[in-house]
């Protein structure tokens, strides 16, 4: 039954991926196939999975980390700045320096202080959305011409390649990634072995915050500059990718890499397809709640069919 159970979670984002790609494919009349509309779905995916490339680790401790809009925010912020009074190659170091720093924070007071990670990620995705505001309010941030190169083909699939090979490598091939993967699955079990369970836990965290470093930057490239709306919901795209693509809400050793790389288009796929249908934006929001309620109520009932029998 673990058997039928496995092959049903690998197979459940493809058949997902195929019925979008069939009812669109009918309702847009095949416009979703066109060559500017499939790059912009690749524009939009690629931000979603840098930044989910680091947040799944924390969702393989079953863990939450809900600062990433926010944190895009403020990182944006300081990438701008560096770039713009100092030098453009400082844009990256200083994003994923803040986003060190934000996970680091989070990771520190969930392991050492023992407050659950949603509760501390949600008053740092409030502190840090009201500290990009008050940054903004005293300058206007615009991004250089550098970062704005950064919004084409080339260096969005190579800096997509290489952080997602780093990525699948360190989850799938190190003793980091089984450790992340067996405190979603036990934690308890992973303390009485002697691992020291909660310096995987902050590590975990800070890979999160420095992934959302990474795609403030290409985030700010696509915006031209930064805004007090920069990131606004972004975290839950990011989420959403990773659940409507099979990775397990409490995490374990089914978060597998290749559902990220699938559930992100999916996500933008189903957006994009119902703005080419006519839907509003409410619409839109609501279906995308449903259809991510429907996916996540499968795979559970699934699964739980699948150890009855």
């Amino acid at each position: 039954m673990i058997n039928i159970k496995s092959k049903i979670n690998k197979v459940m984002p493809f058949v997902i991926i195929v019925i979008l790609l069939v009812v669109f494919t009918i309702a847009t009349k095949g416009k979703i196939f066109s060559f500017s509309n499939l790059l912009t779905i690749f524009n939009q995916s690629v931000i979603t999975i840098i930044s989910g490339l680091g947040m799944i680790f924390v969702v393989a401790i079953g863990g939450t980390d809900i600062t990433h809009g926010s944190l895009v925010a403020v990182a944006g912020v300081f990438a701008a700045m560096a770039a713009s009074n100092v030098s453009s190659i400082l844009a990256f170091p200083v994003a994923i320096l803040v986003g060190l720093v934000s996970g680091g924070i989070l990771g520190i007071i969930n392991t050492k202080f023992k407050v659950p990670s949603f509760m501390v990620s949600l008053a740092l995705l409030i502190g840090l959305r009201a500290y990009a505001t008050w940054l903004l309010t005293t300058q206007v941030v615009f991004s250089t011409s550098w970062i704005s190169s950064l919004d084409n083909f080339t260096p969005k699939i190579m800096t997509l390649v290489i952080l997602g090979a780093a990525s699948g490598y360190l989850l799938k091939y190190t003793r980091f990634g089984a450790y992340c993967k067996a405190i979603g699955e036990n934690e308890k079990t992973m303390i009485f072995t002697g691992i020291n369970t909660d310096r995987i836990k902050l590590f975990a965290f800070i890979i999160s915050g420095a992934m959302a470093g990474i795609a403030s930057v290409f985030t700010l490239a696509r915006l031209g500059g930064a805004s007090n709306t920069m990131g606004s919901g972004f975290e839950m795209r990011v989420m959403m990718a990773m659940f409507i693509g099979g990775i397990p809400v409490s995490g374990g050793m089914n978060t597998k890499l290749y559902k990220l790389f699938l559930g992100a288009p999916m996500i933008v796929l189903l957006e994009n397809g119902l703005v080419i249908c006519g839907a509003s934006g409410g619409l839109t929001q609501l279906i995308r709640g449903i259809v991510l309620l429907l996916v996540v109520y499968i795979t559970v009932a699934v699964e739980k069919k699948t150890e009855v029998q």
